[in-house]
C-alpha cells in the first residue's frame, strides 16, 4: 500500500502547497483511490507537481460531507475527461 498526501493543512513535501482540508491518493492491490478531495482544486495542482496522473483514478471515496474533504470534487471531472 502506498499513500500520498495531496492536500493537508500541515507542511509536507516542499513542492506542495497546503490548505485546510484533506486529500490523499491511496494505491493498493493495483487500484488507485482518491480519498477525499480537499477544499479546492489544490489536490490537482499538488498532484501535478508530484508527477501524479489523476486521470488514472479507479475509485473516489469521501470520509464525510464537510467542505474541506469534498469541495475539490467540483474540479475532478475536468481532468477525468481528458
Amino acid at each position: 500500500m502506498k499513500v500520498v498526501f495531496l492536500a493537508d493543512n500541515r507542511k509536507g513535501d516542499n513542492k506542495c502547497e497546503r490548505e485546510h482540508g484533506l486529500s490523499m491518493l491511496i494505491e493498493v492491490a493495483g487500484k488507485k483511490i482518491l480519498f477525499d478531495a480537499g477544499a479546492s482544486n489544490l489536490y490537482l495542482r499538488n498532484a501535478e507537481k508530484l508527477g501524479i496522473d489523476l486521470s488514472q483514478i479507479d475509485y473516489i471515496a469521501l470520509s464525510h460531507g464537510h467542505f474541506d474533504h469534498g469541495d475539490g470534487l467540483a474540479s475532478f471531472p475536468r481532468i477525468a475527461n481528458r
